[in-house]
């Protein structure tokens, strides 16, 4: 059946269910875009997976849903050696998994493991502790050499690098959840539904439209939470969503929507967060992996209307949003013809000449489709270089040019990057020599030995070594940042108590409750809505 039209009358039978149902609120519901989310913590790349795992997964530490600031969650207490370097946590005594058994500190030994083993695009995250990156590179791998040890039951060691002053908010992340036992060598995690878990619910069931968890009565808070189902929906149908926002049946959308047509437009929550958009070459190959050419390249664009204030509130000529104490870097900002030209001839590609065609793949979206087409324009008119735009499903884009094996199949790509913690080595670390999220293959030793400098600095002398490792970065072109994000959602936070507008726009389904729905709420007439969705669901069927 096709997923938008058996939504629609999903939403038709919910409209059509006695009141009397719908007012025990006892199911909390929220509508994100149709692609699936990877269950698998360890594996998750996006934003709406990281929200969805802040429901199933705990790790020593989550987020304060206002501030962000860490909160111990399954670690009831922590300490640290007078160098900085050794973390020794306490593991909760009353820490449970979904089906009742003890979660000890080698469990967590295992589940990070597991996480160095697959050296997945996370994987790097642990590069802060002793021996992790050489045993996930496998020039090590000796466990005994990685600074993970379970002393007891209850008590996890950790042995840092180095000092690492936002260790406790790195634990935050997903990847640092722990997964049971049951499931470390299990490939598709939606077949093995229902399974154990440390979060505040439990998977029941999933399929290609929608998630359904339960509150798990084993979590050591479990008297703090309060929703006892959550229901996630997945669909990229817009009239949908907004109708089923429109009428009380859904009480959040994150991502699907449209705006416009919202009738509590105070629902509309639309805020600066963490993250930027930006395009990238692949740095994997000659000529592009030549800094000179990228840079000549990037100093034909006009830069004045691609990043014009007139599409973004917020252009960006830096990877990282400036942060207090950081903001001295220099990204490429205006169209220099004359050092294009000479960086060619430098390279060996007068006027550039002998450069292959240049292929610029990218979602196809409007935004993303003009930004490809400025490009092309300006560098066919300039070099006459063959320029071919490359267009991509939404849905497959990212899986597609963050596969290794099919890298060479474009020559400039974008993504857009949501900071995992409020630092800027959340952005810089993913462009280290050998990063697994480094997908651009940029490697440059000024780069590395700024980057490697900052490790053992003090706070000052640390940021400034990481705004000019960012420097160099942008000056190369490895990297050009077009805009910093707004994230945008429509929820009642009056009636949804517990939701903020965060940097992050990371909202632990933990502290929801309902509250009071604002005056006059989000109804319509049941006519009204159920002849809204039918149509909804006869344009679907139609396409």
């Amino acid at each position: 059946m096709n997923s938008r039209l058996s939504l629609a009358i999903f939403a038709i039978a919910i409209i059509l269910a006695p009141l009397a149902a719908q007012d025990q609120e006892t199911e909390f519901v929220t509508v994100y875009g149709a692609q699936l989310p990877e269950l698998d913590p360890q594996k998750a790349l996006f934003s709406n997976e990281a929200q969805i795992h802040t429901a199933l997964y705990e790790g020593l530490f989550t987020y304060d849903p206002q501030s962000l600031e860490p909160v111990r969650a399954l670690a009831q207490s922590w300490e640290r050696s007078t160098d900085k370097k050794v973390y020794r946590f306490t593991i909760r005594e009353n820490a449970r998994w979904s089906d009742g058994t003890a979660i000890t500190a080698e469990d967590f030994v295992r589940s990070w493991f597991r996480m160095l083993d697959l050296n997945a695009e996370y994987a790097t995250f642990f590069d802060v502790i002793t021996g992790a990156k050489e045993y996930r590179m496998g020039t090590d791998h000796t466990p005994e050499h990685v600074g993970i040890k379970a002393l007891d039951a209850r008590t996890l060691e950790v042995t840092l690098l180095r000092p690492v002053a936002y260790f406790t908010r790195l634990l935050c992340h997903q990847s640092f959840s722990l997964i049971h036992p049951s499931m470390l060598n299990v490939e598709d995690w939606r077949t093995a539904i229902p399974y154990p878990v440390s979060g505040p619910y439990k998977p029941v069931s999933m399929t290609d439209e929608e998630l359904v968890l339960k509150k798990n009565d084993q979590y050591w808070d479990a008297e703090n939470v309060s929703i006892p189902t959550l229901r996630m929906m997945f669909t990229d149908d817009d009239a949908l969503a907004t109708s089923l926002f429109n009428t009380g049946h859904v009480h959040w959308l994150d991502g699907p929507g449209t705006y416009e047509q919202v009738l509590l437009q105070t629902a509309i929550q639309i805020f600066p967060i963490y993250s930027t958009h930006y395009w990238f070459f692949n740095c994997r190959s000659a000529p592009w992996n030549d800094q000179r050419v990228r840079r000549a390249l990037a100093l034909l664009l006009p830069w004045d209307s691609i990043r014009s204030s007139d599409l973004y509130r917020l252009p960006a000529a830096t990877l990282v949003l400036p942060l207090p104490g950081y903001s001295k870097t220099k990204g490429i900002e205006k169209a220099d013809h004359e050092e294009a030209m000479k960086l060619l001839s430098e390279s060996g590609h007068p006027n550039g000449e002998g450069l292959p065609g240049i292929v610029i793949a990218f979602a196809d979206y409007e935004r993303p489709r003009s930004i490809a087409t400025a490009f092309k324009t300006e560098w066919e008119k300039e070099l006459g270089l063959k320029v071919t735009l490359k267009p991509m499903s939404p849905s497959s884009y990212y899986d597609t040019i963050g596969n290794r094996a099919d890298t060479a199949s474009f020559t400039i790509a974008h993504e857009t990057w949501i900071g995992d913690f409020a630092d800027p080595e959340a952005f810089l670390q993913m462009w280290t020599s050998g990063a697994p999220l480094n997908i651009a293959g940029y490697d440059d030793s000024v780069y590395m030995d700024y980057m490697n400098q900052s490790y053992s600095a003090g706070d000052d002398a640390r940021m400034a070594l990481l705004a000019k490792a960012e420097t160099e970065l942008l000056q190369s072109a490895a990297c050009l940042p077009i805009y910093h994000n707004f994230a945008a959602s429509i929820i009642d936070t009056d009636y949804i108590q517990g939701w903020y507008q965060n940097a992050l726009d990371v909202h632990p389904y933990k502290y929801l409750r309902f509250g009071t729905p604002s005056v006059n709420p989000n109804v319509v007439r049941a006519d009204t809505a159920v002849g809204a969705l039918a149509s909804a669901a006869g344009a679907s069927s139609s396409k």
